[in-house]
């Protein structure tokens, strides 16, 4: 069985995605560990130091980190976006028991199920990952159908098993 689907991604499923895969990683984002840490602890040291001026900068700085840094990140992953012509050609995608094919503009790959070490599935899309920060989007829109989006649910799931699980 073969299924086949083919997309333009936008940037705001891409950066939706992103922010997905963000928070399945890490259960407290880590820009707001840091800054809450150095917001306590600059606020130790501005009563325990006699109204210091460094805390006061400590102070501020975590807060900085903890208000933009969600803004910080829609920035960059928009140059990255605007940098890398790939994402925004069209995405021709299929899948069968072997693996998944792509061809992306002139950029053609086939890769075996191997290559991934699990799936996540949002409500707009499925992301297989392939690296600690590293996933293929394929947004639910693109499939003919909800009987072609358990399909492929199915599909991707036993073969994701079957890799991890030797004696599958």
């Amino acid at each position: 069985m073969t299924l086949s689907i083919d997309f333009y991604l936008n940037w705001d499923e891409y950066f939706e995605a992103q922010e997905f895969f963000r928070r399945y990683r890490y259960s407290i984002a880590p820009e707001k560990v840091i800054g809450g840490v150095m917001v306590t602890l600059s606020a130790l040291w501005f009563f325990i130091d006699d109204l210091s001026l460094f805390a006061i900068i400590g102070l501020v700085a975590g807060l900085l980190l903890v208000l933009s840094a969600s803004h910080l990140r829609r920035w960059a992953s928009k140059r990255k976006w605007n940098r890398e012509p790939l994402y925004q050609t069209k995405h021709k995608v299929s899948f069968n028991e072997d693996g998944v094919y792509f061809l992306m503009g002139q950029i053609e790959s086939n890769l075996d199920w191997k290559y991934y070490q699990r799936m996540l599935e949002s409500p707009e899309g499925f992301l297989l990952i392939y690296g600690n920060d590293s996933f293929n989007l394929f947004p639910k829109r693109a499939f003919r159908g909800e009987e072609m989006v358990s399909s492929f649910r199915s599909l991707a799931t036993s073969r994701l098993l079957k890799k991890s699980n030797p004696y599958l």
